[in-house]
């Protein structure tokens, strides 16, 4: 995996990586995320999880719920290594990890963190959207290409056009990389 070697202070966000949104093609992530986190030191972690209550706008526009109970956590592997580096975690009903019930924006200046990599799911959703935000905030941001992926077969490949438009892929950026071993 290639991931932008920039000098920058940077920060990890986990997006979305809950049970609820974990399927038997988009599985694979999984251990791509836990190796990343293993063997790349990041400056600060954020670990954003999403829920929409009955009677939401997710659920009277869209038809879609995911209700604050045991699987509103991260994926057990990857919540693991990451308890270690003790992440700001957000909890959010918005798409982007930026609009949740912590200050995203604080917390990385704080951290003196100059760029933000992502990671999780959906691309074509809450990883789009916290790119966008992310960029918009002053950060260079990058969705990690191996690690991201949606629930539904598809939208992915949608997403991840659009992010590579942007140069905000690992594998589109302009930046100078370094390849690791996932």
């Amino acid at each position: 995996m290639k991931i932008p070697d920039t000098d920058r202070k940077r920060a990890l966000i986990v997006i979305d990586l809950q049970p609820a949104f974990i399927k038997p093609h988009n599985i694979h992530i999984v251990p791509n995320i836990v190796s990343l986190i293993t063997n790349v030191h990041y400056d600060a972690y954020v670990e954003a999880v999403f829920h929409a209550d009955v009677g939401s706008l997710w659920d009277t526009q869209q038809g879609f719920t995911t209700p604050k109970d045991k699987d509103m956590t991260t994926v057990s592997e990857v919540a693991e290594v990451l308890k270690p580096h003790k992440p700001l975690f957000v909890t959010k009903d918005a798409r982007s990890s930026f609009q949740g019930d912590q200050d995203v924006v604080t917390y990385l200046k704080e951290h003196e963190v100059e760029e933000v990599h992502l990671v999780g799911t959906e691309t074509h959703d809450c990883v789009l959207a916290t790119a966008h935000d992310a960029f918009t905030k002053g950060f260079p941001v990058y969705a990690l290409e191996e690690c991201i992926e949606s629930g539904t077969p598809g939208r992915h490949v949608a997403g991840l056009t659009l992010l590579r438009w942007q140069s905000m892929t690992n594998n589109s950026c302009r930046a100078d990389t370094t390849d690791i071993q996932i």
